[in-house]
């Protein structure tokens, strides 16, 4: 009887450590599924919002650019008016 108790409890504890270890399997497989996932879409996230910044100081700095360019101008034109006929020659 006592021969018929080990080979169930070994048998049991055989089980039960490989349902153990499948059980640690799976969440290592669901852990580092997730961390995949969540780094790649903050990744994704960071280089839309990048690409967004980009663009809104891309055109900041076109704007900017043709008003200076307008300001020039139109300082130039007037200080041309303001110089005497032989100093704008």
């Amino acid at each position: 009887m006592k021969i018929l108790f080990s080979v169930f409890a070994s048998l049991f504890f055989f089980v039960g450590c490989s349902t153990v270890g499948a059980v640690m399997e799976g969440g290592k497989t669901m852990a580092t599924n997730t961390v995949d996932t969540v780094i790649g879409t903050a990744g994704n996230v960071s280089t839309a919002a990048l690409r967004d910044v980009s663009g809104v100081v891309s055109t900041a700095a076109d704007v900017a650019e043709g008003v200076v360019g307008t300001v020039v101008k139109e300082v130039d034109k007037q200080t041309d008016e303001l110089q005497s006929p032989e100093e704008g020659e």
